[in-house]
């Protein structure tokens, strides 16, 4: 891909670290729902077929792990079942959270072309259960840990894909902007959270709208908050190719 003529959008990085950039949380969220609806049919089918791919591996576990073994699992069957999620879900959800990036620097990204340049990357599987490890560690001692971290490392995935981070650099950046500014983005992912658990309520409807809006939203946080590279002046229009998103 070129790397000459790039543009950084939105925010930086290093303004954001030091706590000088101005974070509007109404206004990210009112951006986010925007970008819902105008790519609501793109991102929603990433998600379904993120759901179907899911729920085909359940099946497949199902036919060959018995009630009981999953009921009481064994060290090597929980680690065995832990890598075979995070190896086809990884991939799957980064790339719908880069479709929410992508969006919302006016790109229009292909779900499945985001997948397939994820799906061999053994550095963003490797990142991945770091992070399953670093939360489960964290629930493990004291509830309220883990569910720091977990909100903490929210954007790390991201910053390895876009930043072109090692692991180790892309949590530690994602946990030092998120210090700065823990109050607006613990409201946003405990808000994200109730509407999620209310959504299932609705026997999974109104996930259709919660879940393309959420992406949405972390998307233009990523970009308020670490600004996003792009190669070339993009538009705010949808016609432009995700060959000059840096995914």
């Amino acid at each position: 891909m070129e790397q000459n003529n790039k543009n950084t959008l939105g925010g930086d990085i290093n303004q954001s670290m030091s706590g000088d950039t101005q974070l509007d949380l109404n206004a990210c969220v009112k951006e986010g729902w925007l970008l819902s609806k105008r790519h609501f049919y793109r991102i929603l089918q990433g998600a379904l077929f993120t759901l179907g791919m899911i729920l085909l591996l359940l099946m497949l576990i199902g036919r060959f792990v018995s009630i009981e073994e999953l009921q009481s699992p064994s060290v090597s069957l929980s680690f065995g079942l832990n890598l075979l999620f995070t190896l086809i879900t990884t991939p799957l959800i980064t790339a719908l959270m880069m479709m929410g990036i992508g969006h919302s620097v006016g790109l229009q990204v292909a779900f499945m072309s985001l997948v397939k340049r994820m799906a061999g990357s053994a550095m963003l599987i490797f990142c991945a259960l770091m992070l399953g490890a670093l939360v489960n560690l964290g629930l493990g001692l004291y509830i309220l840990p883990g569910i720091y971290l977990a909100m903490s490392t929210g954007f790390t995935l991201v910053l390895l894909v876009e930043k072109k981070y090692r692991p180790s650099q892309a949590i530690l950046v994602s946990m030092r902007v998120f210090n700065r500014y823990w109050l607006p983005l613990s409201q946003f992912y405990i808000v994200s959270f109730v509407l999620f658990i209310a959504g299932l309520f609705t026997f999974g409807i109104a996930l259709i709208w919660i879940v393309p809006w959420y992406l949405h939203t972390k998307g233009v946080l990523y970009r308020t908050l670490f600004g996003v590279e792009v190669s070339g002046q993009p538009s705010n229009q949808t016609d432009n190719k995700d060959s000059i998103f840096y995914a």
